[in-house]
C-alpha cells in the first residue's frame, strides 16, 4: 500500500495535475482564476529553497540541490516540482515552512505563474533540520579565501563562502576542496593542514577549518561583450573594440576597464552581465571568464525648456553671482548671492536650492558661514553634483564645502599648501564622483578630491616653467581615466605667451609639458578651450596673434598632438572670443566663439574624427552670455543673449544642433519684461536633461530689482 501511495504522489498525481491544468487552459480557464499570459522572453519561473540545520534538499526534476545554503532553480510554468529533504548524520527533519508545510520529507510545489510562491525577499521554501533527541553535537565552521567549493562527507558542508554545519559528536568529517576555473587549491588551515585536496577532521569538539584558493598565473580567460542598441565598447588594456572585436582572452587576474560609447542619436543606458550600473565605464577582474552587455537607447527628441520659474523671492534685494550643476540623473543644485533683508539688507548671504527630477525645486537654504573671498564676492568657483546627489562647491580660493539633500551644507575645508598667488582654474568630476583640480597663476599644479573624502596630501607640479608665469590652465577628464591639461605660459626671452600641454594617465602620471604651437606670436586673451572623448583623444582651442584669431590642435591617443591650425577669416579685434568646445564620447565636437565682425558675431563649427573640421558658420550677428553643451547622442544646445542694437534689449534664447546638421532658429527661453543682465548658467547631462539659470531685471524700465530665474530642459 505504501508503494502505491508513493507511486501516486511521485508520478500519477503530477501527470494528472498537468493534464487538468492543460484542459482548463484550453477551455479558457475560470472566471475566478483566469490563466495569465506568459511573460515575455524566458518563461521559466524561479523556485528558491533554504536549508536550516544540517541536511540536503533535492528536487525532481533536477535543479535544486541545497546543503546549508539557499539555492534557486528555474522550472517551466505549471511543472510539479517534488522536493525531498534528507537529514545529515545525527540529524532529523523537523518540517517545512513557506509554500511547503508539514513534516513529511517530500513536498510538491506547482510552478503556478498566477501566484507568488513566497514572500518577496525570502526563500519560497525552507527545510529545517535539528539534532536527534539526546544527541551531543558540535559546530563545524569553514572559512574560504579565493574562489572554490568545499564539500563534506557526510553531507552538511557544500560552500563557496564561509559557512557552518552541526554534526554529532565524534563524527569523522571529510572535506574536499574543488577550485573554481583559473584557481588552484593551495592550503588548509585551522583543524586541517597541508595542501592535499581532501582532509578529515574528528568532531570531538567544535572545529574551524580554512580553505585557501589562489589565481593560477598565466591562465587566460575570455571577456565577451555584446551590444544592445547602437554604440561601441572598448577596453583598457586594449583588445575589446566591439562592434568588431567583441571577445578577447586576457591573462587571469587582469583588471579590464570597459568604456561604452553611444553612436549618434543614442545614449548609454546600462550594463548587463558581469557589469552593472549606469556609468559608461565598468571594471572587471578576469579571475574567470566574464561577459558584459552594453545597452544603448535612442535619445528622445523634442525636449523643450519648461516654463521659467523664480528661484528666489527676497523683496527688493538683487540676486548675483550664481552657479549651477546637474548630474546624470537629471537632478540639479543652484547657488547664488543675495541679501534676505536681515538685519537691514546690507549683509549678503549665499543661498542654495536643489532640484529633484521627480519632484521639482526644493525650498532654498542658506549656506552657513560663507565669507568673501575676493573684493565683495561670495559666490564663485566650481559647483559639481555626483550621481548620489552629493554637491561639492570649490571656491576660487579652493575653500571647499559639500552638501547632501538630507544633511545640508557641511563645514568648509581646504587643501594643504595653499598659495595666495594660485587659484582654482579648472575642475572635472569622473563617473564615480572623484574630482580632479588644476590651480594656476604662477605654476600649474594638480590635486584630487576623492568622492566623500578630503583633499590629496600634496600638489603635483604639471608645468616646468621655472620662473615663468603659467596661467589659465584648463583640464579635461576622459571616462577611461586619462586627462589633458593646457595652459598659457610666458616665454623666457620675450613678452609673448605660448600654449603648453600635458597628458595624465593613472599608470604614468603627468607627462612632460610640450608646446602645442610654434608661432612667434602671442597667445592672447581669453581662456583656452579643451575637450576629450572616451578614448582619450582631445582638441584644444585658443586665440593667438595681433588679430586674436582662433587656433586649434588635435590630440590623438597613441600619436600625440597633430599640429596647430588657424581657423582662417575669424579675426576678433574686440578681444576675447570666449571660445567654447564640447565633445561626445565618440569624439564628435562642436565649437562656438565670438568674432568675425566688429559687433562680435556668433560663429560655430563641427568636428568629426573621420572627416575633421567642417567650415565655420555664422549662427547669429550678435551674442553675449553664451553657454554651449552637448549630450552623448550629439545633440548640442546653446544658450545666449542676442544684443538687439535697435532696442538695446537683452533676451535669453536657445538654439539646437543635431550633429551634422544646422543650428535651429532661436527660441526664447525667458518670459520676463526686463533685460537679462548676468551670464546665464546652463548645464546638460549626457542624456540631454538640462537646467539654465539667469539674472533678469524685474522691469523693462529699471534695474532696481534683479531676480534669479530658472528653466528646466526636459
Amino acid at each position: 500500500m505504501k508503494h502505491d501511495v508513493q507511486l501516486w504522489r511521485n508520478f500519477v498525481a503530477p501527470v494528472l495535475a498537468s493534464a487538468l491544468l492543460a484542459l482548463v487552459a484550453a477551455c479558457g480557464g475560470s472566471d475566478d482564476d483566469p490563466a495569465p499570459a506568459p511573460p515575455p522572453g524566458n518563461t521559466n519561473l524561479p523556485l528558491s529553497v533554504a536549508v536550516v540545520g544540517t541536511g540536503t534538499v533535492a528536487s525532481q526534476p533536477d535543479g535544486i540541490n541545497c546543503s546549508t545554503a539557499t539555492c534557486t532553480a528555474e522550472f517551466a510554468p505549471n511543472t510539479a516540482v517534488t522536493l525531498t529533504a534528507t537529514p545529515g548524520v545525527g540529524q532529523s527533519f523537523t518540517g517545512w515552512t513557506g509554500v511547503c508545510t508539514g513534516s513529511a520529507r517530500t513536498c510538491v510545489v506547482t510552478m503556478d505563474p498566477a501566484r507568488t510562491r513566497g514572500t518577496p525577499g525570502t526563500p519560497d521554501v525552507t527545510a529545517r533540520f535539528a539534532p536527534e533527541a539526546g544527541q551531543t553535537t558540535y559546530t563545524f565552521s569553514l572559512t574560504i579565501t579565493g574562489s572554490g567549493t568545499v564539500a563534506s562527507s557526510p553531507a552538511g558542508i557544500n560552500c563557496t563562502v564561509n559557512c557552518t554545519a552541526v554534526f554529532p559528536a565524534n563524527t569523522l568529517v571529510t572535506l574536499t576542496a574543488t577550485p573554481a576555473a583559473g584557481q588552484s587549491f593551495t592550503a588548509w588551515s585551522g583543524a586541517c593542514t597541508g595542501s592535499a585536496s581532501s582532509c578529515t577532521v574528528t568532531l570531538d569538539q567544535a572545529r574551524t577549518v580554512g580553505a585557501k584558493f589562489d589565481v593560477v598565473v598565466g591562465t587566460n580567460f575570455a571577456l565577451s561583450v555584446t551590444l544592445a542598441g547602437n554604440g561601441s565598447v572598448t577596453s583598457n588594456p586594449a583588445g575589446i573594440n566591439c562592434g568588431t572585436t567583441c571577445s578577447v582572452n586576457f591573462v587571469t587576474g587582469t583588471t579590464v576597464i570597459l568604456t561604452a560609447t553611444p553612436a549618434a542619436g543614442q545614449r548609454f543606458n546600462s550594463w548587463g552581465g558581469d557589469c552593472t550600473g549606469t556609468q559608461p565605464t565598468c571594471s572587471l577582474a578576469l579571475t574567470q571568464a566574464r561577459t558584459a552587455q552594453a545597452v544603448f537607447a535612442t535619445v528622445p527628441v523634442g525636449s523643450t525648456f519648461q516654463t521659467p520659474q523664480l528661484l528666489e523671492a527676497s523683496d527688493n534685494f538683487n540676486a548675483v553671482n550664481h552657479l549651477l550643476a546637474v548630474n546624470r540623473n537629471g537632478d540639479a543644485i543652484s547657488l547664488w548671492e543675495q541679501s534676505d533683508g536681515v538685519p537691514n539688507g546690507s549683509t549678503l548671504k549665499v543661498f542654495s536650492r536643489r532640484y529633484q527630477a521627480a519632484t521639482g525645486w526644493q525650498a532654498p537654504a542658506v549656506v552657513p558661514g560663507a565669507t568673501i573671498f575676493y573684493g565683495n564676492d561670495l559666490v564663485g568657483g566650481k559647483l559639481l553634483l555626483d550621481d548620489a546627489g552629493v554637491a561639492t562647491w570649490i571656491r576660487p580660493d579652493l575653500q571647499t564645502r559639500r552638501n547632501t539633500a538630507s544633511a545640508g551644507w557641511g563645514a568648509a575645508f581646504a587643501p594643504p599648501n595653499l598659495r595666495f598667488s594660485q587659484d582654482l582654474t579648472s575642475a572635472a568630476m569622473d563617473a564615480n564622483g572623484n574630482i580632479a583640480v588644476l590651480r594656476s597663476g604662477s605654476d600649474v599644479e594638480y590635486s584630487t578630491l576623492p568622492a566623500g573624502g578630503q583633499w590629496a596630501a600634496a600638489w603635483t607640479r604639471v608645468d616646468n616653467a621655472g620662473s615663468a608665469v603659467s596661467e589659465r590652465a584648463t583640464l579635461a577628464f576622459s571616462s577611461n581615466g586619462s586627462a589633458l591639461a593646457v595652459w598659457r605660459e610666458s616665454n623666457p626671452g620675450d613678452s609673448n605667451y605660448s600654449m603648453k600641454a600635458a597628458r595624465y594617465t593613472a599608470a604614468a602620471g603627468w607627462s612632460a609639458p610640450e608646446s602645442i604651437e610654434t608661432l612667434f606670436t602671442n597667445v592672447t586673451q581669453g581662456d583656452p578651450a579643451l575637450a576629450i572623448d572616451a578614448q582619450g583623444n582631445g582638441i584644444a582651442m585658443w586665440q593667438q596673434g595681433s588679430s586674436n584669431t582662433v587656433h586649434y590642435n588635435i590630440y590623438r591617443a597613441g600619436t600625440g598632438w597633430q599640429g596647430a591650425v588657424e581657423v582662417t577669416g575669424q579675426t576678433n579685434n574686440l578681444g576675447s572670443a570666449k571660445i567654447q568646445l564640447v565633445m561626445t564620447p565618440d569624439g564628435r565636437a562642436v565649437a562656438a566663439w565670438s568674432g568675425g565682425n566688429t559687433q562680435g558675431g556668433l560663429n560655430s563649427m563641427q568636428y568629426s574624427p573621420a572627416t575633421g573640421w567642417a567650415a565655420p558658420v555664422v549662427v547669429d550677428t550678435y551674442n553675449i552670455n553664451r553657454t554651449l553643451q552637448i549630450d552623448d547622442s550629439g545633440q548640442a544646445v546653446m544658450i545666449y543673449s542676442p544684443t538687439l542694437v535697435a532696442t538695446l534689449n537683452f533676451d535669453l534664447v536657445s538654439r539646437r544642433l543635431t550633429f551634422g546638421g544646422q543650428w535651429s532658429a532661436s527660441t526664447l527661453v525667458e518670459a520676463g519684461a526686463g533685460d537679462v543682465i548676468d551670464t546665464a548658467q546652463f548645464v546638460m547631462n549626457p542624456s540631454g536633461q538640462g537646467v539654465v539659470t539667469w539674472v533678469q531685471n524685474d522691469s523693462a524700465t529699471t534695474s532696481a530689482r534683479r531676480s534669479l530665474w530658472s528653466a528646466v530642459l526636459r
